[in-house]
């Protein structure tokens, strides 16, 4: 892939990192970039998907720039003198380093190259760096959704790598490793606060390789009051394997009603979100009563999947713009026709880890009054990346434009603020101090007709009223601990459900009053 001078032929990606979490990218928004593990890159064209373009209404752009004024020749010519200069200089400096630095072995030639660079885009904005030939590699993985593992997720606290979700059918699963195990060593590699990107890179390597871990769990048995939980170590041997992860899981909350969440925009995202929909929807005699669709702690991915997820639901209008270098052209992605689930009722759960790709499906679902936004403001990544491979397979990942919402928000800095502001629901901790749920009697000073001895039960003429009357509580009691537990997500629920009790006009479409704008590319 080499970088093109027109910004619409520019790959965009981003690339996120969240404390505690995995890396993300995203690519292209026009073009889906797959970029090998040998450094090359090959560009593919996204399937093609019909845009509708709103009515020929001319509103003005999301933001007026000034074009500064061009340059005259004697002024080229000059920065073109000061930088050659500045060349040499590097060059002599590298050379001098090379013949005379007192420790000869401390001159690595390669390495002072690759600090220069590093130097030379640190400064810029927190998303332009470069990256290294196994930190595009692992770009790659991250986004292909396959990678050589033992099928793992951890959460990185405090220079702790903790366990907190084992894949079915894993290498891991089958040798007994389970949620909640401390890694203690890789390969015999104590883990430290200081080594634990190290140690994460031990932990992947080629399909059919060995992988030796030293594992610590805590013991659960029921211990008196003054006695401390003791880990029991233990060692474990792995054979790596191809592992595909899916980014999209789902939970039928109850007849018509389904969870779905996504964790990162990978490349088969949409469409495996689009088979649950169809799934879910062909378990309800075809239709469903709503949807909650969960991008908390989300950091992005392949920017082009959430334009297809932003597309399932709308089937008109803008749905992102982009703005780089040259503030008179703008690159706009439409919904199509063709879209899946136009009148679904709809809620999407965001919080502050939600960004860059997810900020643009919750974006455009607010803009165009198609979804709503529950949850706390997000992280705020309003720009967009180009991962430009270099001829030693390393990557330049740099900071090329802007992105904006359909009606010209730009999220950068500020986030997606939600309809309904909710906080996640600090653990309640019981008499003894533990962080777990505490009883209905605990949590309640007050009594009610229910907790009277001998009080007489209640018989609903028709399952419902149930359903109105008590019958609400049931269904959450049937969901697994970690959504029944997850108070925005129950509050969420809520909303869901009352969601046919109002009848508000239908809206018009962002399509009829958002503009074109000036300079805009259609696709």
């Amino acid at each position: 892939m080499k970088l093109s001078q027109n910004l619409q032929k520019l790959p965009f990606a981003s690339w996120f990192l969240l404390p505690g979490k995995c890396i993300v990218s995203c690519t292209a928004l026009f073009s889906l970039t797959s970029i090998q593990a040998h450094g090359q890159a090959q560009t593919t064209p996204s399937p093609s998907v019909a845009k509708t373009p709103p009515p020929p209404i001319e509103p003005s752009s999301p933001t007026k720039q000034t074009q500064a004024p061009a340059r005259t020749p004697a002024q080229i010519m000059e920065l073109q003198n000061e930088k050659f200069e500045a060349l040499e200089s590097f060059s002599r400096v590298l050379n001098l380093l090379e013949a005379s630095y007192v420790e000869k072995d401390s001159v690595d030639s390669k390495a002072l190259v690759e600090k220069a660079i590093k130097g030379m885009v640190s400064g810029l904005d927190p998303h332009t760096s470069y990256l290294p030939s196994s930190q595009l590699r692992d770009l790659t993985n991250d986004t292909s959704g396959k990678f050589g593992g033992i099928g793992i997720i951890l959460s990185q606290q405090n220079g702790r790598l903790e366990i907190v979700e084992v894949m079915d059918n894993s290498p891991a699963s089958r040798a007994g490793i389970v949620a909640g195990d401390v890694i203690q060593s890789v390969e015999g590699v104590a883990v430290t606060p200081k080594n634990t990107e190290d140690v994460l890179n031990k932990m992947r390597g080629l399909p059919g390789s060995s992988l030796v871990l030293e594992l610590s769990t805590l013991n659960e048995r029921k211990l008196p009051k003054a006695a401390e939980k003791t880990p029991k170590t233990r060692k474990v041997t792995v054979m790596r394997e191809v592992i595909k992860t899916s980014s999209v899981t789902s939970h039928k909350l109850s007849n018509g009603y389904a969870y779905a969440k996504v964790s990162v925009f990978q490349e088969d995202s949409a469409e495996n979100l689009d088979k649950i929909l169809r799934k879910y929807e062909a378990e309800s005699g075809g239709k469903l009563d709503g949807l909650i669709l969960d991008l908390r702690n989300n950091p992005g991915g392949l920017l082009d999947q959430a334009v297809r997820i932003a597309d399932l639901f709308l089937d008109a209008g803008i749905i992102v713009s982009t703005i780089g270098r040259d503030k008179t052209k703008q690159d706009v992605e439409y919904a199509s026709k063709r879209t899946t689930h136009p009148e679904m009722p709809l809620v999407v759960l965001v919080n502050e880890g939600s960004a860059s790709a997810s900020e643009i499906v919750a974006g455009a679902l607010q803009d165009h009054n198609r979804a709503l936004i529950v949850g706390t403001t997000t992280f705020g990544k309003g720009s967009v990346q180009s991962i430009v491979p270099l001829p030693n397979g390393a990557g330049l990942k740099m900071t090329i434009a802007r992105y904006y919402t359909p009606k010209g928000r730009s999220i950068q800095a500020k986030g997606i603020v939600p309809d309904i502001p909710i906080a996640p629901n600090p653990p309640e901790k019981n008499k003894e101090g533990d962080s777990s749920t505490i009883s209905k009697a605990e949590s309640q000073n007050t009594r009610k007709e229910a907790d009277l001895s001998g009080h007489i039960e209640g018989n609903d003429l028709s399952t419902e009223s149930a359903m109105d009357n008590g019958g609400f509580q049931l269904e959450l009691e049937k969901w697994p601990a970690n959504l029944k537990n997850d108070m925005q997500l129950r509050i969420a629920y809520t909303y869901l459900r009352s969601w046919s009790r109002f009848k508000p006009k239908p809206s018009e479409t962002l399509s009829s009053s958002l503009q074109k704008p000036a300079g805009a590319a259609q696709r």
